[in-house]
C-alpha cells in the first residue's frame, strides 16, 4: 500500500500550478489590450487612429462580456466534478485561442472576416478567463493551510499581476528588436503562448482535487447538483458583495495596469517600446506587495485593509492622468505611476483572497466565479474604452480618472453594508 502524499508537497505543488497557470493565463488574456493600439488599423480601418484604437479596445471589452457565461458553466462544473479538470480545461480553450490570434489574418488579407475572427477569439479567452482566476483562488485557498488562507488566496492575485508585468514587458522587448510591429512583430507575443500553455498543462496534470472537494463528494450531502440556481437562491448577497468590491478594486487598477500604456501611446505620443517598458517595471516593482498584504489580512483581517486600499483608489486616479498630461517625458510619468501601482497589490491581496470565505464547498466555486465576473464587465472589460471615450468627449485629461473614483466608491460602499463578524473577515472558509 502506498504511503499517503505528503501535504506541504501537496501544496507547494498546487501553489505553483496555480501561479504560473494564473500567469500564463492573464498574460495571454492582457497582451492584446497592449497590442490594441498596433493592430487597431490592422483589423479596424478607419479614417481616424483614435477610432481604430477605440474599436480595438471594444473588442477587448467583449472578452469580458463572455466572462460572466464562463464563470458561470465552469464553476458548475467545478462545483460538480471538481477543481482539477475544470482549471484543465480553462487553460487549454486560453492557449488555443490565444495562439490563433497571432496566425490571423488582417483585414487587408480576407476583408470584414478578420475583426468576426478577431471577435470570436477574443469571446473564446473571456469564457475561458470566467473560470480560471475564480477557479484558481477557489482551489488553492480550500488547500491552504488553517490561518493562511490570506497568503495562499493572493498567489491567484499575484498571478494575474505577474501576467499583466510579463506581457507589458515582453511587447516592450519585442519592439525593441526593431521589429516591425505593424507588419508582423505583433504576432510574436501571441505566438508565445504556444509553449507557455505546454509548459502549464505539465504543470496541472500532476495536480490533485482538494481535500474539501473530496470530502463533500463522499458525504450524504454530497455536491450541488444545480450550483447555480442553489448560488443565487442561497447567497444572494455574497454575490453582490463579490461583484461590487470586485469593481471597486478593478476599476482603478485598470486604468493603471492597462489604460494608461494607451492613453501615453495614443493621446501623449511617447514611444510604445518605453511606455510599456515603463509599465512593465513599475508592475515589477509592486507585485511583491500582493502575497505580503494576503499575509497581513490573515492576522489582522481583510476588512482595514480593504477600508486603506479603497479610500486611496478614491483620491488618486484624477491625480494621476493629470500628472501624466504635465508629463514632458516619459521619465517624468514613473513617480505618480509607481504611487498609483502600488494601491491595487495592497488592497486586492487581501480583498481577493476572502471571497472564497464567503460560500460553502458545495457553491464556492460557482459564487466566487458569479460575482467576480459580474465585477469585471464594466471595469476591467470596458475601462478603456470608457476612458478613451471621456477624454474625447471632454478633451480633459483627468477624466480618465473619474471612471476609477466611481468603481472604487462603489467598493467602498459594498465594504460599509458588511460587517466584520461575517464578511471580510480572517475567520475559516466554511466546511461545508
Amino acid at each position: 500500500m502506498s504511503p499517503p502524499p505528503d501535504p506541504s508537497l501537496t501544496r507547494r505543488r498546487a501553489v505553483r500550478a496555480s501561479l504560473v497557470g494564473t500567469i500564463v493565463e492573464y498574460y495571454e488574456f492582457t497582451v492584446y489590450g497592449f497590442l490594441a493600439v498596433v493592430f487597431g488599423p490592422l483589423f479596424f480601418p478607419a479614417g481616424s487612429p483614435t477610432v481604430a484604437t477605440l474599436s480595438a479596445l471594444t473588442v477587448f471589452g467583449a472578452g469580458y462580456l463572455a466572462r460572466p457565461l464562463g464563470g458561470v458553466v465552469f464553476g458548475a462544473l467545478g462545483d460538480r466534478y471538481g477543481r482539477r479538470p475544470v482549471l484543465m480545461a480553462t487553460l487549454l480553450i486560453m492557449g488555443v485561442a490565444s495562439s490563433l490570434m497571432g496566425i490571423l489574418p488582417t483585414y487587408a488579407s480576407i476583408g470584414a472576416a478578420a475583426p468576426v475572427l478577431l471577435l470570436i477569439l477574443r469571446l473564446l479567452q473571456g469564457f475561458s478567463a470566467g473560470g480560471e482566476w475564480s477557479g484558481a483562488l477557489t482551489y488553492i485557498t480550500e488547500m491552504a493551510p488553517p490561518r493562511r488562507r490570506g497568503l495562499y488566496g493572493s498567489v491567484p492575485a499575484l498571478g494575474v499581476g505577474i501576467g499583466f508585468l510579463s506581457a507589458a514587458l515582453l511587447v516592450a522587448l519585442v519592439a525593441g528588436t526593431g521589429v516591425e510591429m505593424s507588419t508582423w512583430g505583433w504576432r510574436i507575443p501571441f505566438l508565445v503562448c504556444i509553449p507557455l500553455t505546454v509548459l502549464c498543462v505539465a504543470l496541472r496534470y500532476k495536480l490533485e482535487d482538494s481535500p474539501e472537494f473530496k470530502a463533500i463528494a463522499h458525504t450524504a450531502e454530497g455536491v450541488s447538483r444545480i450550483p447555480v440556481r442553489e448560488t443565487i437562491r442561497s447567497h444572494p448577497r455574497d454575490v453582490l458583495s463579490v461583484a461590487a468590491l470586485t469593481i471597486g478594486v478593478l476599476g482603478p487598477s485598470i486604468l493603471g495596469k492597462l489604460y494608461v500604456a494607451v492613453h501615453l501611446v495614443q493621446i501623449k505620443g511617447f514611444p510604445a517600446q518605453e511606455v510599456y517598458l515603463l509599465l512593465g517595471l513599475t508592475l515589477l516593482a509592486t507585485v511583491w506587495i500582493f502575497p505580503v498584504m494576503g499575509m497581513k489580512s490573515d492576522a489582522i483581517g481583510r476588512r482595514p485593509i480593504a477600508w486603506i486600499g479603497l479610500s486611496a483608489s478614491v483620491i488618486l486616479p484624477v491625480p494621476l492622468f493629470l500628472a501624466v498630461d504635465a508629463a514632458d517625458s516619459i521619465l517624468a510619468v514613473a513617480p505618480a505611476l509607481l504611487i498609483y501601482l502600488l494601491v491595487e497589490p495592497f488592497v486586492s491581496g487581501a480583498v481577493f483572497a476572502g471571497f472564497a470565505e464567503l460560500f460553502p464547498t458545495r457553491t464556492r466555486f460557482t459564487g466566487v466565479s458569479i460575482g467576480l465576473n459580474l465585477g469585471t464587465i464594466a471595469t476591467a472589460g470596458f475601462g478603456p474604452a470608457i476612458a478613451t471615450w471621456l477624454v474625447t468627449a471632454t478633451g480633459w485629461a483627468g477624466s480618465p480618472g473619474l471612471w476609477g473614483s466611481a468603481c472604487a466608491l462603489i467598493g467602498l460602499g459594498a465594504l460599509a453594508v458588511t460587517h466584520e463578524a461575517d464578511k471580510l473577515s480572517n475567520r475559516e472558509v466554511h466546511p461545508s
